[in-house]
C-alpha cells in the first residue's frame, strides 16, 4: 500500500469515528428527550385519572341534589295538606 492510500483510509477511517461520535450524541439527546416525554405523559395520564375523579364526584353530587330536591318537594307537598296551603305554622 503506498502512503497516500493509507492516508485516504486513515481519513475516512476520522471521518467514521467523527460520524460515530455525533450518532452517539444524538443518541443520548434523543433518549433524554424520550424520557422527558415519558415523564409528561405520566404526569397527564395521573391528571386525566384526577379529573375522572372529580367528574364521577361531580356527577354522584348531581345525583344526590336530585334526590335530596324531589324529597323535599314530596314534603313540601305533604305539609300544604296539612298547613293549609303549604305555610308553616310557628
Amino acid at each position: 500500500m503506498s502512503i497516500d492510500k493509507i492516508k485516504v483510509l486513515e481519513d475516512r477511517v476520522t471521518q467514521v469515528m467523527e460520524y460515530i461520535k455525533k450518532l452517539q450524541t444524538e443518541k443520548v439527546d434523543l433518549e433524554k428527550g424520550l424520557q422527558e416525554k415519558e415523564t409528561m405523559i405520566k404526569d397527564l395520564e395521573q391528571q386525566v385519572a384526577s379529573y375522572n375523579k372529580v367528574e364521577d364526584e361531580f356527577s354522584r353530587m348531581k345525583d344526590e341534589r336530585g334526590e335530596v330536591r324531589t324529597r323535599i318537594e314530596k314534603i313540601l307537598d305533604s305539609l300544604k295538606g296539612v298547613g293549609g296551603g303549604g305555610q308553616l305554622i310557628e
